[in-house]
């Protein structure tokens, strides 16, 4: 990670590339005609995240998942988040938390799966949010020298 805004804009700028890269590399060119995938152009200083967005869930795909957190063993400061939106016309359930975080050691999956269409639910994207925490209880209590 580079201190200063000039580097930080740089890797921002590398990064966002790549991601671009990978993605077009698995979504066809139907589906970004059609802006089924957004990959944010907007950066924000002191920010070390990227975010993409999905509209089309049949574009969440383990092997892209891979691919991009592969770009994060050369900026391991920084993370993707990927949201999965609403299915059109899609407005009973509450989707703005429907993300998976990408960093250069893990991928956590913070998808409500029981909303996910049916051929989707027993895939995992990576460490589930209930593993996450139960891992980081675990730490926070071996640090604190605590029983479990």
């Amino acid at each position: 990670m580079s201190g200063d805004a000039a580097g930080h804009k740089r890797e921002w700028r590398l990064l966002h590339h790549a991601i671009v890269q990978v993605i077009d590399s698995y979504v066809c060119e139907l589906a970004k005609a059609g802006r089924a995938v957004w990959v944010s152009s907007k950066r924000s200083p002191g920010c070390y995240s990227q975010f993409i967005t999905l509209y089309d869930i049949q574009l969440l795909q383990p092997e892209m998942l891979a691919a991009l957190q592969t770009l994060l063993a050369g900026y391991r400061d920084w993370s993707i988040e990927i949201q999965v939106a609403a299915p059109d016309g899609e407005r009973t359930w509450d989707w703005r938390d429907m993300t998976i975080d990408i960093s250069h050691d893990r991928i956590i999956d913070r998808l409500q799966h029981d909303l996910l269409p049916p051929h989707l639910r027993q895939v995992r994207f990576g460490t589930t949010i209930d593993e996450y925490n139960e891992e980081l209880a675990a730490t926070v209590r071996r640090l604190m020298r605590k029983p479990v």
